[in-house]
């Protein structure tokens, strides 16, 4: 789907992977209204159907050669496209591109504005999932930016990235990348969604250098600022390599088999998480080699006071530009919280999960290996070695990975045996819808955005057994 998309906008450029990925999106939502979405179905379908029947990935170049006699067969590729649909044209003013008008006229404030600003800042440990508004969420990522040292009171450049920061980042994601990421993700989401607005205020006020104290005023004056969070604003999928699975999951088909991994529904979001946070790393290392050919050619290091000067810069253009130097440590951190349950993040996206041994969920989580290693034992009559798969399919002859039919088999069985069991079934399903579960101990482990998903989705399903 990229390279379909690279192909109708060529020879137009785009600045990073963020945009271009953005870019797409607006593009297969324009797309989508017409007789020309039809077609994009049918390529998807064909796409992974020749997937399938192959063995190949979606994004090798090998299933690329071979999808042309069938695409061909398919009357796909004889389809020409208005020039009013090409992106060059139909892209023209979309905000996705774009950024907000730049004649965007901000609401007036309210009636009792400095009040409401006046409590806003009030002291509060309420998490955003318990008061799931963005006014919550931009509370706590200020709460967190200030603790890490950051004018949040005199900036408006803080505010984008401490609401992103607060609903979205990863433990382990970069402060010097979240800038970058909070536009990217602004600019992602439809312009149809009600958080659209918001997003728009916060984006204008850095451009033009309006107070905290004003801007804060004028969020009061959109109802979606005090109102919940709307779904399609706690995932982003936008990303390259992602377009093709997200359409076909739209078309009922279960999983997508691509050269990282096999993305099922439930991985969408995780996947471009990793995505981002590996690109993010890569261009960091390509900027540090350039540097270091800049060294190895004579370049003399800037002196300190320019280091200090270009740091008051990026905190007045939403973070954009931060190098290593400027801010140390460089990883952003949520605040300890004394669970037993904690996942270490690094920045190119890969974790760890800590549990101590000496925590209730430590011992349920050493007998359950120990478990399986037992059941492994006596299933193939030997150790399980370090490339063995600890959850294996029982019913394969080899060690195998359980596959995800299998464990969507095992939670179906679990949800039909819950009540008796003592478990809300409510519970099971919002588990197999999202892929994870949030409980009070791995609480942590997950983004503000995760949470209030699954607890969504739990509601959902108590709703629809009650």
């Amino acid at each position: 789907m990229d390279a379909l998309f690279l192909g109708t906008a060529w020879p137009q450029s785009f600045r990073d992977e963020f945009e271009f990925a953005n870019a797409r999106d607006a593009w297969l939502r324009i797309l989508r209204g017409t007789q020309y979405g039809e077609g994009i179905q049918r390529f998807v379908r064909e796409v992974v159907s020749a997937s399938e029947e192959l063995g190949i990935p979606v994004d090798d170049g090998e299933l690329m050669l071979a999808l042309a006699g069938r695409l061909e067969a398919a009357g796909l590729d004889g389809r020409r496209l208005p020039r009013r649909l090409l992106p060059r044209m139909a892209l023209q003013g979309s905000r996705t591109v774009y950024g907000p008008p730049r004649d965007l006229r901000l609401p007036d404030p309210p009636d009792g504005v400095k009040e409401r600003v006046r409590r806003f800042w009030k002291d509060s440990a309420e998490e955003p999932w318990a008061n799931d508004t963005p006014q919550a969420v931009l509370r706590h990522g200020l709460r967190r930016f200030h603790d890490a040292g950051l004018p949040v009171k005199k900036e408006s450049a803080m505010l984008l990235p401490a609401f992103y920061a607060g609903l979205m980042t990863k433990p382990g994601e970069l402060l010097e990348d979240m800038g970058a990421h909070a536009s990217a993700w602004a600019l992602s989401l439809d312009e149809t969604s009600v958080l659209v607005p918001v997003l728009d205020i916060l984006m204008v006020a850095a451009e033009i250098e309006m107070s905290v104290a004003e801007t804060l005023g004028r969020l009061f004056a959109v109802p979606a600022f005090t109102e919940p969070l709307p779904s399609d604003a706690l995932l982003w999928t936008s990303s390259p390599g992602l377009a093709l699975p997200r359409l076909a999951f739209e078309l009922d088909i279960p999983a997508v088999s691509t050269l990282e991994t096999v993305v099922t529904p439930d991985l969408l979001d995780w996947v471009g998480m990793h995505a981002r946070m590996r690109l993010s790393a890569a261009a960091r290392w390509s900027a540090a080699d350039l540097e270091d050919m800049d060294s190895a050619e004579g370049g003399q290091a800037e002196p300190d006071e320019r280091w200090a000067e270009r740091r008051e810069a990026v905190r007045e253009a939403l973070l954009r530009k931060v190098r290593k130097k400027s801010i140390e440590p460089a990883a952003f951190k949520r605040p300890q919280l004394d669970r037993p349950v904690e996942r270490i993040w690094n920045a190119d996206g890969s974790s760890v999960v800590r549990i101590p041994a000496d925590t209730a969920p430590g011992k349920r989580w050493k007998d359950g290996v120990e478990g399986q290693m037992a059941a492994f034992r006596e299933k193939f009559g030997r150790e399980p070695g370090p490339d063995d798969p600890l959850f294996f399919d029982p019913d394969a002859d080899e060690p195998t990975p359980l596959t995800r039919e299998h464990f969507d088999d095992m939670m179906l069985d679990l949800a039909e045996r819950a009540v008796e069991m003592g478990i809300d079934p409510a519970f099971v399903h919002a588990w197999r819808e999202v892929g994870y579960v949030v409980t009070a101990e791995n609480m942590s482990m997950f983004t503000t955005a995760e949470v209030l998903a699954f607890k969504r989705a739990l509601a959902r399903h108590r709703q629809a057994w009650a």
